[in-house]
């Protein structure tokens, strides 16, 4: 985890925030959902909206392939599955894992989440 330092136009409600990414192929959800190898997931202490919007942002402009940003909470945290949902979150699925139960949600950029409703197009063509 890192602690976000004073950044000039960084709102001030997101200084001393303790923050951490990691590919979730790589990490403690690998095998808690089909995985693709650009997914991440957002570990946060005190996460608001706020914050959650900066990082998904964040996230979007370091890796444009990432399909699924996940934050994983304690199940039945409902401030923080609130605070997810007010961000663009949308809740998933629950899941067990070794030392923990969570919830887990995600946000998705446009790409990954357009469909064609057309039945006779041929994507790509």
């Amino acid at each position: 985890m890192i602690t976000v330092p004073p950044v000039p136009g960084l709102p001030p409600a997101l200084h001393g925030a303790r923050v951490r990414l990691e590919r979730c192929a790589a990490g403690r959800l690998r095998d808690a959902y089909p995985v693709a190898a650009h997914d991440v997931e957002l570990q946060v202490d005190g996460a608001g909206t706020e914050l959650l919007l900066a990082l998904v942002d964040a996230v979007s402009v370091a890796d444009p392939r990432c399909r699924r940003v996940v934050y994983a909470v304690q199940e039945g945290d409902l401030p923080r599955i609130a605070a997810a949902e007010a961000a663009g979150f949308r809740y998933v699925v629950d899941v067990d894992l070794a030392d923990a139960q969570l919830s887990l949600l995600v946000a998705e950029p446009g790409w990954a989440t357009r469909t064609d409703t057309d039945l006779d197009h041929v994507p790509d063509s």
